[in-house]
């Protein structure tokens, strides 16, 4: 995700109906990689709203965690993921993934740290850890910024929570970006088969602690997690960036 600003959402959705609707004309309008501020406060709005738990039921895609052994663990202990420090991180060694995370945040102007939800209680926790690794599920399967590589990670997300109401929340968003956008519906729905496809055979990255690996080059953790070699469309992060 883009942003031109130090704007950070956090805390509660915003209950003031004509900002949120400003917000939406103008992430309708502009390219949504270039309106990150907005993005924000839409996203993270419906997500928290009760329509949106409602229509995701994000409790459903916790129970997919809660099953899981290789899941069920750090879903027990929800941890706080923290800030990423994009400074402390540019002193890694290149190809790693702090290295590349930082390198690419810095060449795309990204906030990594743009929305914070609390981790309070499951659905929280999910909410908090989606939105606070979502940059580095970006650099990890290496999907781009681009709609294209949004609508693959989001797929991506689908294809590990394998949760029903959750895929029917990222196709509607399809149909969203395909109508407001005039996007390409291909292009959107051959970067959604191949994140679900990736996102299905890849060992699970939800409750992964990143910090870890901060020193790993990418390379290795996409070889780990079952990522190397993973169809990509659009233009993708390329390897060492």
């Amino acid at each position: 995700m883009a942003s031109a600003n130090a704007y950070a959402y956090s805390e509660r959705p915003t209950r003031n109906p004509f900002r949120y609707a400003g917000a939406l004309w103008r992430l309708i309008r502009n390219d949504p990689t270039q309106s990150t501020a907005d993005a924000a406060v839409v996203e993270i709005g419906f997500a928290r709203s009760k329509l949106g738990r409602r229509f995701a039921r994000w409790e459903d895609a916790v129970e997919v965690l809660r099953n899981d052994p290789r899941t069920a663990g750090a879903l027990r202990a929800r941890r706080a993921f923290g800030r990423i420090d994009l400074t402390e991180l540019e002193g890694l060694p290149e190809g790693s993934l702090g290295r590349v995370l930082a390198d690419h945040c810095r060449a795309r102007g990204i906030d990594p740290n743009l929305i914070q939800v609390p981790p309070e209680g499951d659905v929280g926790w999910l909410l908090h850890t989606l939105y606070q690794t979502h940059d580095i599920w970006h650099i990890v399967t290496g999907w781009g910024n681009d709609l294209e590589g949004e609508v693959g990670l989001g797929a991506f997300y689908a294809g590990q929570l394998r949760s029903p109401a959750f895929f029917g929340y990222m196709v509607a968003l399809i149909f969203l970006n395909v109508i407001s956008r005039k996007a390409d519906l291909d292009a959107c729905f051959a970067a959604f088969s191949a994140g679900y496809r990736a996102g299905k055979a890849a060992h699970p990255l939800m409750g992964e602690d990143w910090r870890l690996h901060w020193a790993t080059p990418v390379a290795d953790l996409r070889e780990r997690f079952g990522l190397a070699g993973a169809d990509i469309v659009g233009e993708g992060i390329l390897a060492a960036a």
